[in-house]
């Protein structure tokens, strides 16, 4: 419902105004709460919405918008890029080193039944799905709950070996830690404790050992250094070499998330 303060309009369609050679639909706030600040966000469902002071003048907001478009690209991209990975298709695999999973359509089952096959020795389930699971609209739904079980059960088989691993590091660079657990959260990847208690996401299985090594350095840089100080970054290259450059590659979600392999051999 709108309010008195606030007021929405597009700016822009995609078959309309272009912007430097493409295209984008902007939802443009005005509220009278905002006073000299405007902030552009990409919201999950695919959307732009920038949220402008409620007198903010048109020519402003074209340049605004005109100035961030590399941005904007850059923001639909991996949203485009997301979208691939969540693409399961019948036959497809996701395949860990702790665990794999299977996915298979079973055209005897009515939407939304699904059966499970579980090989406990190889560490291994093939989830059978009806049909309607493969639609388009039921994507998302569908990779979020197979990465939720998938994930349960890599934290179930694979955390004790991430926890040796950072126990193995911090004797490695002779850190002294409390206690080392494994949580799984949707986006923090590891933090470090007042008393040197470490938490690593159990998301971290999804990712490369490169990346868990330097997420656990990371942490255990922290029993030195509690901020982000140059210090700190110092000492963290020190201990992991080139530990800026992977730290921007922590942006891309798609690391410690699920990714699916289809048929025909190509990641998704």
């Amino acid at each position: 419902m709108m309010t008195e303060t606030q007021k929405r309009s597009d700016l822009m369609s995609e078959n309309g105004t272009a912007l430097s050679g493409d295209a984008f639909h902007v939802e443009v706030v005005r509220s009278a709460r905002r006073r000299t600040t405007a902030s552009l966000k990409f919201t999950p469902q695919g959307a732009f919405v920038l949220s402008v002071p409620a007198d903010c003048p048109e020519s402003f907001i074209r340049q605004f918008i005109e100035a961030r478009r590399d941005w904007m690209q850059k923001a639909r991209a991996r949203e485009r890029a997301l979208q691939r990975v969540r693409a399961i298709t019948p036959g497809s695999t996701a395949t860990y080193e702790h665990y794999a999973l299977h996915v298979e359509q079973d055209m005897h089952l009515v939407y939304p039944q699904y059966r499970v096959s579980r090989a406990k020795a190889e560490r291994a389930s093939t989830f059978w799905l009806a049909p309607q699971f493969f639609e388009a609209g039921n994507s998302l739904k569908l990779h979020t709950q197979l990465e939720k079980y998938l994930l349960a059960q890599l934290v179930r088989h694979g955390s004790a070996d991430l926890i040796e691993r950072a126990h193995e590091l911090a004797r490695q660079h002779r850190i002294k830690v409390k206690e080392i657990f494994v949580r799984v959260q949707k986006s923090r990847l590891g933090y470090c404790t007042h008393d040197d208690r470490i938490m690593l996401n159990g998301r971290l299985l999804f990712a490369s050992n490169e990346i868990r090594d330097y997420v656990i350095c990371h942490e255990l840089a922290h029993t030195r250094h509690r901020n982000h100080s140059p210090a700190f970054w110092h000492y963290l290259e020190e201990i992991f070499p080139g530990a800026r450059k992977i730290d921007k590659r922590l942006r891309d979600t798609r690391i410690y998330s699920m990714q699916v392999q289809n048929p025909q051999g190509a990641t998704c």
